[in-house]
């Protein structure tokens, strides 16, 4: 039996039953191994374990009459203090795994999805397919923060909510000559409101609106020209003149200089263009 999730479940259904046997003599062992001691970092639990953890592995092996395949990994739980009498362990991001035999970040911590990212990870160590399990850690991440990114959205929504109520209340103190419909309208409630508007498809819409409004536009070059003129070739050089109510801008660039760098390879010497720039800036090529 591999100690994944499946591994692990046995081995705690094996112990609320009150059973006394291989099963819930494994899970003895791994207990104080998985909590965290205060202060340890992820990487001191993962120094503190290892040798523990394999030495379990070996132990309980099936070549040695056991039940235990020889790989497996086993989960780093907290501590989350819910009262002042109890202290509860909780799965944190991290497990240890003696099949690539280091410290691995789970994307997520909780128990059925965080299981089977566990559980992908642990499956591609075992067929030796690093650049798979690559692909599926990243692949996991993003998941996870876009699940995050949701959940935020969706809370956010909630008290969007709650202020227009706030404020819906707050109007019913007003004097009461002002019509019902209107109070509604200067608080912002409506009341075609079914929840829908916070599923995963109303997120998606919104992020996609938002991306939408927030990329950058490409600079806005506006073409110029100057008479000719016969100058030393100089590197890139910039000036400003201060005019009573106005700031000007304006850099050289020589056109061999800008031929020998590829930043204008079509430049015309008899013409001697110049750019200007969304900020009034201008570049001019001598």
């Amino acid at each position: 039996m591999d100690l994944d999730s499946k591994g692990h479940s046995k081995l705690v259904e094996a112990w609320n039953s009150g059973r006394s046997d291989e099963y819930t003599r494994i899970l003895e062992k791994l207990f104080p191994l998985a909590d965290k001691h205060d202060h340890e970092t992820p990487e001191m639990w993962c120094s503190r374990v290892h040798d523990p953890f394999r030495k379990i592995l070996e132990e309980h092996h099936s070549s040695r009459g056991g039940i235990l395949s020889g790989n497996g990994y086993i989960k780093m739980f907290g501590k989350l203090i819910e009262r002042s009498d109890r202290v509860h362990g909780i799965p944190s991001n991290y497990i240890y795994c003696n099949v690539c035999d280091s410290l691995v970040f789970i994307p997520e911590n909780g128990y059925s999805s965080a299981n089977c990212y566990r559980d992908n990870h642990f499956k591609s160590c075992i067929n030796k397919d690093t650049i798979s399990k690559e692909h599926t850690r990243k692949k996991e991440i993003l998941e996870s923060i876009d699940r995050r990114e949701f959940q935020i959205w969706q809370y956010k929504q909630y008290i969007l909510k709650e202020e227009a109520e706030i404020k819906r209340l707050q109007l019913e103190l007003s004097p009461q000559s002002t019509p019902h419909s209107e109070k509604d309208k200067l608080a912002s409630v409506s009341y075609d409101y079914d929840g829908h508007s916070t599923g995963y498809k109303a997120y998606l819409l919104a992020k996609a609106t938002m991306a939408k409004d927030t990329m950058p536009s490409a600079p806005n070059f506006e073409p110029a020209y100057i008479p000719p003129a016969r100058q030393k070739m100089v590197s890139p050089t910039s000036y400003q003149s201060s005019a009573p109510n106005k700031t000007i801008s304006e850099i050289f660039i020589s056109s061999r200089y800008a031929k020998q760098n590829n930043l204008l390879p079509s430049i015309d010497h008899l013409n001697q263009p110049a750019l200007r720039l969304r900020d009034g800036t201008k570049i001019t090529f001598v």
